[in-house]
């Protein structure tokens, strides 16, 4: 795959490949870059080999080694031998990326950069006086939470998440915040929110951008809510038939959960053409999205669904 000088692509153009689930697009995007020397770039080659799974995911440590050795921090930490979400036994970590990567992190937040700013955060909650005085008023969680509200002030919106998850005192500013920058993972996390809290309009505000985003692991998650009647969610056979249709044509197999629950025989024959159809039409116009970033990747170590 050759860009005219003019058309180069972007790691974001990556991004937003892999985030589509287009990996093979995704993987000549970040080849190409790589090959001009962009060490983050050849990091995300590396994760979108693991994506694409089989004998690629052991490739990948190679992969990471070289975007490491050209001084990406992310490449760093994940050969780092304690990152428990790496291959260390077939892929070449070492315990020395660790200090390696910090130092790089602390040089980039103090330029301004979120991501580097949110990194170390993460990296603090492992320490063992984070856990031992996590609780304790101005310590601990309180100390990780101004550092994350500073990430988020450099332009990480990912951020807003964490904060959701651990500041209680204005829980849903940040994250709505984010949702207006677009941030598609903060629509799912708004819409059960307010749907836990009965607050309807904003509720149906927010679940249709999820939606309407493709938004894989919502829609997923609709699709067992109305199946079940869970968190809120009253069943609705008609509900789950669709979201589970789309699930499937997003390419998850859920058959035996429509076997389990035998929703097929819930709904008359003609209904069930009339929503798959609907569904079909909904996937053609609207690509499976999944958001990956560089901490939620590979197993979602932060929960972004």
């Amino acid at each position: 795959m050759s860009f005219p000088l003019q058309a180069m692509p972007t790691i974001h153009n990556g991004l937003d490949a892999l985030w589509h689930h287009h990996y093979q697009k995704a993987e000549q995007v970040f080849q190409t870059l790589s090959e001009q020397g962009n060490a983050h770039a050849m990091y995300w080659l590396g994760n979108t080999y693991q994506l694409e799974g089989g004998m690629k995911r052991l490739d990948a440590g190679e992969i990471f080694l070289k975007a490491a050795n050209m001084g990406d921090p992310w490449a760093m930490y994940r050969l780092y031998t304690k990152n428990p979400y790496s291959l260390c036994t077939v892929w070449p970590c070492s315990s020395k990326w660790d200090s390696k990567a910090a130092a790089i992190w602390e040089r980039q937040s103090k330029q301004g950069n979120g991501k580097a700013t949110f990194a170390l955060v993460l990296r603090k909650e492992r320490t063992f006086w984070y856990n031992v005085t996590k609780w304790l008023p101005g310590m601990g969680q309180e100390k990780l939470n101004k550092i994350a509200l500073k990430a988020f002030h450099q332009g990480y919106l990912g951020a807003a998440v964490y904060l959701f998850n651990h500041d209680n005192t204005d829980n849903t500013k940040y994250l709505t915040q984010a949702a207006k920058s677009n941030f598609i993972p903060a629509y799912n996390r708004l819409a059960i929110y307010y749907k836990n809290k009965g607050i309807v309009k904003l509720m149906n505000k927010f679940e249709k951008m999820a939606v309407q985003s493709g938004d894989k692991s919502f829609i997923r998650f609709l699709f067992f809510a109305y199946m079940q009647g869970v968190v809120g969610y009253n069943k609705d056979f008609e509900k789950a038939y669709y979201y589970g249709k789309i699930t499937s044509l997003y390419g998850d197999d859920i058959s035996d959960f429509f076997k389990g629950f035998n929703l097929s025989s819930k709904l008359t024959k003609d209904k069930q053409i009339i929503l798959t159809q609907k569904a079909k039409e909904f996937v053609r116009s609207h690509p499976p999205y999944h958001y990956y970033d560089e901490f939620s990747f590979p197993f979602d170590v932060m929960k972004f669904k």
